[in-house]
């Protein structure tokens, strides 16, 4: 495993599968993935091989942050920081005012390096409402947090 060289881009219709089966991997839900497919990253090693990605959902000037994962052998090389500072500043660039996520296992990672402050569900169901991952039972006892993209 090389933690040099890895290549990050947008996700593509070709990539679907395999950011699919990652998630499986990590054991994070489908849902509304191949919808949202153009709001992903994706990053590949020196092989092309596709190692990680993350995306959001856009629901008005929220967005979602979803989908964050690392295969096993790469996790700890700083490519999921990579990939959350590109998504957020394609968040900004895009007139996105918050991003919103829900985490059972990352709360430390994202306040640590990013600035997420934990939140009430209940500030954000309104506009995550049409979101199918927001509605999922298996999301309802994650840790909701937030980050204000104004500041």
């Amino acid at each position: 495993m090389n933690c040099e060289n890895i290549a990050i881009t947008n996700a593509s219709a070709d990539d679907l599968q395999a950011i699919l089966d990652l998630l499986s991997l990590v054991q994070l839900p489908h849902d509304g993935v191949a919808e949202n497919l153009s709001d992903f990253l994706v990053a590949r090693d020196e092989s092309a091989r596709l190692i990680a990605t993350i995306g959001i959902e856009r629901h008005g000037d929220t967005a979602l942050l979803r989908s964050a994962a690392v295969a096993p052998e790469y996790q700890g090389c700083g490519i999921g920081s990579r990939l959350t500072e590109r998504l957020l500043e394609r968040a900004t660039n895009n007139g996105m005012e918050r991003v919103v996520l829900l985490t059972s296992t990352a709360s430390d990672f994202f306040a640590r390096r990013f600035g997420f402050c934990e939140t009430s569900r209940a500030a954000f169901d309104k506009d995550l409402t049409a979101s199918s991952e927001w509605n999922l039972p298996r999301c309802s006892s994650a840790v909701c947090m937030s980050l204000d993209l104004r500041e």
